[in-house]
C-alpha cells in the first residue's frame, strides 16, 4: 500500500491485513509531533483496548496481536490527537 501523502494531513489509513486473524498494522500519517490515543471498541462500543504515545511528524504504525484483543469480529480503531480525529472498522477473524 502506498502511504504517500503530499497534502501532509492527518490520515488514518485502513489497517493491514483487514480482516486479520494473528496481528494487524494500523498506520496514520500526522503533519506534526504529537500526543495521540488509539481506541479500538467493540460493536457494542465497549472499549477493547487503549494505546497513547508521543507520535511523531509523518508515517506512524502501531501493531495489534490478537493477544491484546478479548473479542474477535468487527471492531472500531478511533486515533485521537488535538485537533484531529478519524476512526475505521477492523475484522478480527478466529
Amino acid at each position: 500500500m502506498n502511504y504517500r501523502n503530499a497534502g501532509n494531513e492527518f490520515t488514518l489509513y485502513q489497517n493491514t491485513p483487514n480482516p486479520f486473524s494473528e496481528f494487524t498494522d494500523i498506520n496514520f500519517f500526522l503533519p506534526e509531533n504529537t500526543k495521540g490515543t488509539l481506541t479500538i471498541n467493540d460493536l457494542s462500543g465497549k472499549v477493547v483496548m487503549i494505546k497513547e504515545g508521543d507520535f511523531t511528524k509523518g508515517l506512524n504504525t502501531v501493531r495489534i496481536n490478537k493477544s491484546e484483543l478479548n473479542v474477535s469480529g468487527v471492531m472500531y480503531y478511533r486515533l485521537e490527537t488535538e485537533g484531529n480525529t478519524a476512526t475505521r472498522k477492523m475484522i478480527l477473524i478466529k
